[in-house]
């Protein structure tokens, strides 16, 4: 799925670095700007799925902690 940022990036919504907010919400942060979308506008189903695509592109496995944000 392609997006662009505030900052200007276009690419894969994909591509974003998958994080964890002070929260513990799922967020998939610009990896220019640094700029986070907490993916709220998916239903829960389609944010699971492109945060586990997310993660499989950074390789990184659902049993691996995460940086916080």
């Amino acid at each position: 799925m392609k997006e662009s940022c505030y900052c200007g990036r276009t690419g894969e919504v994909e591509d974003r670095d998958p994080i964890l907010d002070g929260r513990g919400k799922r967020v998939l942060q610009c990896p220019e700007c640094g700029h986070g979308d907490d993916l709220c506008w998916l239903s829960e189903e389609a944010g699971r799925l492109l945060w586990e695509e997310a993660m499989s592109r950074r390789g990184v496995t659902a049993d691996e902690s995460l940086p916080a944000a």
